[in-house]
């Protein structure tokens, strides 16, 4: 989970679901999409776990050896959207720079939620999806900030430790010149991997703020 962070994927990123389309049984479907970083295989295990503790229904197409783009449940009652039974969709892939979300449900084969046709069902499956981002995503970049600091640590530690080495061989005889010389070189390899990861995690904690005003505006 460690990964290095673009201005590109900045601009890429969108938080808040627009609506969208999405070709399925044949014809073009209204859904609900959002663009975000965590990679399509990580973000299809938060979703389905996120939908099976607070909806309680599970989502087939992601687990043991199965990982597929649409992920599918039907014939399931989602309370916080209706009392009627209707299959849930989510299409998940990865895009340039980011990953690609697409939420849809249909009640039966060809009455897909849409926002003028059942607008209390269509906000209450995006108040779904955002409650999920609000939950997720911070988590997400928190987890991803701790794995940066320990390797940043791990970094710093290793230094320390070549710069002691480096001191105790500098008063040794000239027979350990050759030894110096190749610490030095592995000194300037981890200040360069240092200096690219003290860069990544203030990336990362700026892009967790940019983060949370963004759902703070949900």
């Amino acid at each position: 989970m460690l990964f290095a962070l673009s201005a590109p994927q900045l601009l890429a990123q969108n938080l808040i679901p627009q609506p969208a389309t999405i070709e399925h049984n044949d014809e073009k479907r209204p859904c609900l999409q959002v663009t975000v970083d965590p990679p399509p295989k990580i973000l299809k295990e938060a979703w389905r776990d996120y939908l099976k503790d607070e909806h309680d229904f599970k989502l087939k197409g992601i687990g043991f050896l199965a990982n597929k783009d649409l992920l599918s449940a039907e014939k399931v009652v989602v309370k916080a959207i209706s009392p009627k039974e209707m299959n849930f969709y989510t299409h998940i892939v990865e895009g340039k720079n980011s990953t690609v979300m697409k939420v849809f449900a249909a009640f039966g084969y060809d009455i897909y939620i849409d926002k003028k046709q059942q607008p209390k069902e269509y906000a209450a499956l995006r108040g779904i999806l955002e409650d999920f981002l609000k939950t997720y995503l911070p988590k997400y970049y928190e987890e991803s900030i701790e794995e940066t600091e320990d390797r940043l640590e791990e970094l710093t530690d290793e230094r320390d430790e070549i710069e002691d080495t480096i001191k105790d061989d500098e008063k040794a005889i000239k027979k350990l010149e050759k030894d110096i010389k190749d610490l030095q070189k592995n000194l300037k390899s981890n200040e360069s991997k240092l200096e690219a990861v003290e860069e990544e995690l203030k990336t990362t904690e700026d892009r967790l703020k940019r983060v949370r005003k963004q759902l703070d505006k949900m």
